[in-house]
């Protein structure tokens, strides 16, 4: 009788084993479409009508002999609808501002002392697209500022999938991998609440190394704003220079 009992036991305990793991990987499958939630996402950032994103960023650099290092930077963004954004980029070597406001860009660095401006079209949305295409301005968390951010992404998108839930900085998220022609793209998307990203990867494919830019985001969806808050003003002494137009 001991033993029968016994093996009843060990019975129902791999049973309960097997229908958790059938339980799992049945939730896994029924998770939400990854592109739908990517596109719920773009269409969460894009109903803001202001924020702040601010983080941490690590940049992969390549030394003379070949060795990969990371930079690290603070970065903040902070965005008012439909036209004034400021972004902020500080390191230990330098700090560097840049502003779109009343249809004009200015871009300024307190290292060289230098700024520069130009006028940009109407509307964060066509400003961005200009400063990237036509001034080759390199910053991807510009991405955010786009009303159709998601759209914009999927457009060079060979594939796009649901790796799973992840934990970051002691909340869930589910984490999307895209794959373009030149870089592999991971965001990791709150779980709980307001669908918004929490992390950001995008790894060059074709450079030696694969190097990375990795962001960690925290959003202010309510934020209140100074009224310079996206002014620029040249400090005394400051130089300005003339962009170029990349072709």
């Amino acid at each position: 009788m001991l033993n029968k009992v016994r093996s009843t036991t060990v019975f129902l305990s791999i049973a309960a084993l097997v229908a958790c793991g059938a339980l799992g990987n049945s939730a896994f499958a029924q998770e939400t479409d990854p592109q739908a939630l990517f596109e719920r996402m773009g269409a969460e950032v894009a109903a803001l009508d202001g924020f702040i994103l601010s983080g941490e960023a690590y940049t992969d650099a390549r030394l003379g002999a070949g060795q990969i290092i990371q930079n690290s930077s603070e970065v903040t963004m902070r965005v008012r609808k439909p036209d004034s954004m400021h972004l902020t980029k500080h390191d230990t070597e330098d700090n560097k501002d840049l502003y779109f406001s009343g249809g004009v860009l200015s871009i300024y660095t307190d290292t060289l002392n230098f700024y520069a401006q130009t006028n940009v079209p109407e509307g964060l949305g066509a400003a961005v697209d200009f400063a990237i295409n036509e001034l080759g301005i390199d910053a991807p968390l510009l991405d955010f500022v786009s009303s159709d951010m998601a759209e914009a992404m999927m457009e060079d998108v060979d594939d796009i999938r649901l790796i799973g839930t992840s934990l970051v900085r002691g909340k869930l998220y589910d984490q999307i991998a895209l794959r373009t022609a030149e870089v592999d793209i991971q965001i990791w998307i709150a779980s709980e609440g307001r669908p918004l990203p929490g992390k950001m990867v995008i790894s060059s494919k074709w450079e030696g190394g694969s190097p990375r830019f990795v962001v960690f985001m925290d959003w202010d969806t309510s934020p209140e704003f100074s009224a310079d808050t996206f002014s620029f003003v040249p400090p005394d002494g400051a130089t300005q220079i003339e962009f170029v137009t990349q072709p």
